[in-house]
């Protein structure tokens, strides 16, 4: 007979001529069917309690030996149709029971893909599936759940479950969707943290690289005498001719492309050009919307749409790494500053034959640029993300200052005065956060010194930023350790890797580090994540 509403007692099935659509209770359906009978849990759109488990599709004939809400298997695995292989398959690992000795009433079993057998009891302590859902305090049927303890949590599971018996994915078992997912995103983030830290410290061995050649003396080779002119150089000899205006303006991708393309006829800057465009790229990469829980944000939300769901995901989980892009978005201000200020001291000679006044600036651009990073550094408790913008900002100030043609002088010296005020607060940055602007003084002293003696080039000759680029490579190689912070976000600690000091996560601002060699309170060692660099070192 069909169940058209709430099923009242118990009574003979006759053959299911369509599927549940309301809720339905099936009691020892197992022993009164008559015929085979739909999987109910895949169309049911109110709640569905099987307290026996009806043939669902065993081909044999016989009860189906799994759960309500997964697949039936083969009849290969029918308890009373398998070989003799099978049913001596031991299925229970708490009792020793075979498969043949299990009563799939009271104990229903789970076959994952790779063909192995174990009991619901086992395979539930196997995937400590008590420790995300609370189970109904009824022992009769399936022992159901009934919620979920907590939300799910970064970084909460310590490594992705596989079969006990070969180590093969459990990927196919609905039952622990939402552990093995989980543990799914946990191992790819871990992979972009490692891929991340590995493409970024090369990066920035090579900006220092880039930063020591533009320091290098510059020598003015002489000009052969030629009856004829490339196409480049007679384009600079008519420019000579009329004066016309070099003017870096625009965003500053455009700056960097007027600056490369009046200086095509040298090399100069071929090198860090190649560079700059592998920061971009890095910096793209490492974007949020890149990472791995964002694509599975963006698919879910796509699926919900799909199936006219209204229900939206407003908030993006805490498991977005952000270190890595602040990061690349220094280098490549660090880049850009680098490429101008040699062009205002050296390259525009080249570009102008020695007339200063035929170069025309507009660093405005760069200045938001510097204030969307010091806006973001403070909202995140990263003082030295935020001192290096505003150290930027002064810099870029500095260089406009003397070159200008769009500023007037009030105009320059509100900026000035501006610069100084920055400056004054990054100094004040420092001093508040030693530990974490380490060598930055320094820096500030130089950019101040650009401000009052109107010299156009300041090098970043931070000796204790290259320390930490050179740990940052060390963890690669086995040294320093690495922790999650207490909301689960990882950082590393170079040198001996213990802690000796206090800082900010640069995810969710909670204290990270610690003091004497012991860590703050909620913070961990991420020995999974020291794994996983383990591994590509290797």
């Amino acid at each position: 007979m069909r169940a058209l509403r709430h099923a009242m007692g118990i009574s003979h099935v006759g053959y299911a001529r369509s599927r549940a659509r309301f809720d339905a209770v099936t009691l020892a359906a197992v022993r009164n069917a008559t015929s085979l009978v739909f999987l109910v849990s895949r169309t049911a759109l109110g709640l569905v309690h099987i307290v026996a488990h009806a043939n669902c599709h065993v081909l044999c004939g016989h009860e189906c030996p799994s759960v309500c809400g997964e697949i039936c298997p083969e009849s290969r695995y029918c308890q009373k149709c398998a070989d003799k292989s099978v049913k001596d398959m031991m299925v229970d690992y708490i009792m020793g029971s075979a498969y043949t000795e299990i009563d799939l009433d009271d104990n229903p079993c789970i076959i994952p893909s790779c063909g192995h057998i174990l009991t619901l009891e086992s395979m539930d302590g196997h995937m400590d599936i008590a420790k995300y859902y609370t189970f109904s305090e009824d022992t009769g049927g399936e022992n159901p759940i009934i919620g979920l303890k907590s939300s799910s949590v970064p970084f909460s599971t310590s490594e992705l479950k596989n079969c006990p018996m070969c180590r093969s994915p459990l990927r196919n078992i609905n039952r622990y969707g939402r552990i093995v997912r989980r543990a799914w995103i946990d191992e790819a983030t871990k992979k972009f943290i490692v891929w991340a830290n590995a493409q970024f410290v090369p990066l920035a061995s090579r900006m220092e690289q880039a930063e020591a050649k533009f320091r290098e003396p510059v020598t003015k080779k002489p000009t052969p005498k030629s009856p004829l002119l490339r196409k480049a150089e007679l384009s600079f000899a008519l420019d000579r001719l009329t004066l016309k205006q070099i003017e870096v303006i625009g965003s500053r991708d455009q700056q960097i492309k007027i600056v490369l393309k009046a200086c095509n006829s040298t090399a100069r800057y071929k090198d860090i050009s190649w560079l700059r465009n592998e920061i971009k790229r890095f910096l793209k990469e490492v974007d949020e919307a890149e990472q791995p829980i964002s694509r599975i944000h963006d698919l879910v939300q796509d699926a919900r749409k799909h199936r006219g769901v209204n229900t939206e995901i407003i908030d993006l989980p805490s498991v977005l790494q952000v270190h890595n892009r602040l990061l690349a978005t220094v280098l490549l201000l660090r880049c850009d500053y680098a490429i101008l200020s040699d062009f205002v001291t050296h390259g525009c000679d080249m570009a102008s034959g020695g007339n200063h006044g035929n170069v025309c600036l507009n660093f405005a651009p760069n200045r938001k640029d510097c204030e969307n990073l010091m806006q973001e550094s403070r909202s995140r408790q990263q003082p030295a993300h935020e001192v290096e913008g505003l150290l930027y900002w002064a810099r870029f100030i500095a260089l406009e200052r003397s070159r200008s043609a769009s500023l007037s002088d009030a105009d320059t010296n509100t900026l000035v005065d501006h610069a100084r005020d920055r400056l004054h607060l990054a100094r004040t940055i420092c001093n508040t956060n030693p530990g974490q602007t380490a060598g930055m003084l320094e820096e500030v002293s130089a950019a101040e010194k650009m401000l009052r003696d109107s010299t156009f080039y300041a090098p970043v000759t931070n000796v204790e930023k290259a320390a930490v680029y050179a740990a940052m490579a060390q963890s690669f190689q086995g040294t320093g350790h690495w922790y999650y912070c207490v909301n689960g976000h990882p950082f590393t600690v170079g040198d001996c890797g213990m802690p000796m000091e206090t800082a900010r996560c640069p995810q969710c601002g909670a204290t990270v580090g610690g003091a004497h060699h012991q860590p703050a309170d909620g913070v961990r060692r991420a020995e999974d994540l020291e794994a996983e660099f383990g591994r590509r070192g290797r």
